[in-house]
């Protein structure tokens, strides 16, 4: 229910661990400035020359990520705008910090689609953050880059910053990452992850790329050593190998689309066909995800959304997908 990558060979992973070593009684370091360099590598075709490892920080995933840049962009009465529905725990974050949530709610008559210019509207001088997850989560639909720096553009006229979470983000094409326009805008940081695509949740690893003042500040407050060094190289080989993974990715699509032509689009809130993750619902049920539960099918509640309730679950696709179209169809 958490998301990961379902297509991905247990062994796969298991080789490059095995393969990789670690000094484990000294502190991370040398790790670190390798997996920077294979990230400006990975990423070459989309940034530009100026971008360097001065433009990448560490985090303990998104989540560990969020939170350090919560402790110096959010204060008592900071007001950020927010998509609803998002990932709550950045919600609770800038409450804790005693900040203000305004929301843009994607509405049931758009079956909940993100309309960018609606977005654009709402940004004004009384916000000091704007936080967009794309793909969003818990509906899976990908925003557009052309949309974001479009946002991104209008929120630098009010001297807002805009974090893009990207933990789903390689599901998206290449080059429909925001990192592209960390070079442009000094308003942006982006947030990627190694769990959910590449499969490694419990390796922790989060990196961000933003304007290289930004990344000082982020880099005095948040906590040093977000992950082993183990861990970075397990992570140096994975993207190594990427097109290992990129079957992955065809895999989801396909199966993505014999669940949407079953379903019919039947109480599916609108998504994007790359993404493992959708939302659905229906009104037979007050728990839906409670019923997909004694069904045999691990699914999040979407009462832990803001904009959603019970009736409305979030689905990760599997390999058994015949089985969840059975389910869903008796359900639904």
């Amino acid at each position: 229910s958490l998301g990961t990558n379902p297509f991905i060979e247990e062994n796969l992973i298991k080789n490059y661990i095995e393969e990789c070593t670690s000094e484990i009684n000294k502190y991370p370091s040398i790790q670190y400035e390798l997996l920077k360099d294979e990230l400006l590598i990975f990423f070459k075709d989309y940034l530009c020359d100026s971008v360097n490892k001065d433009n990448i920080a560490f985090g303990s995933g998104t989540m560990g990520i969020l939170r350090n840049i919560c402790e110096f962009l959010i204060q008592e009465g900071t007001r950020v705008l927010a998509v609803a529905p998002q990932f709550p725990r950045f919600i609770s974050e800038v409450e804790l910090k005693k900040g203000i949530c305004g929301y843009y709610n994607l509405e049931k008559k758009n079956n909940y689609k993100f309309i960018a210019k609606d977005f654009m509207e709402q940004i004004n001088n009384n916000y000091s953050v704007i936080s967009i997850e794309n793909p969003n989560n818990p509906t899976g639909q990908i925003i557009d880059i052309n949309d974001i720096e479009k946002i991104v553009k209008k929120a630098k006229q009010y001297n807002i910053m805009v974090i893009i979470d990207e933990a789903y983000g390689d599901y998206m094409p290449l080059n429909n990452s925001a990192i592209k326009l960390v070079d442009k805008y000094d308003n942006i940081m982006v947030l990627k992850s190694a769990s959910k695509f590449y499969g490694l949740p419990n390796h922790r690893i989060g990196y961000l790329f933003a304007d290289k003042e930004l990344i000082k500040i982020y880099n005095e407050i948040a906590l040093p050593f977000a992950f082993s060094d183990l861990s970075a190289s397990i992570f140096i080989k994975v993207l190594k190998n990427y097109k290992n993974f990129e079957d992955t990715k065809l895999k989801t699509i396909e199966v993505n689309k014999q669940i949407y032509k079953a379903l019919k689009n039947k109480n599916c809130i609108y998504t994007s066909i790359e993404t493992p993750i959708f939302t659905v619902k229906t009104d037979k049920y007050e728990n839906l995800t409670k019923k997909l539960m004694e069904e045999g099918i691990i699914a999040e509640n979407c009462s832990y959304f803001i904009n959603l309730d019970s009736t409305y679950t979030r689905i990760r696709i599997n390999n058994d997908y015949e089985k969840l179209i059975r389910i869903l169809l008796k359900l639904l």
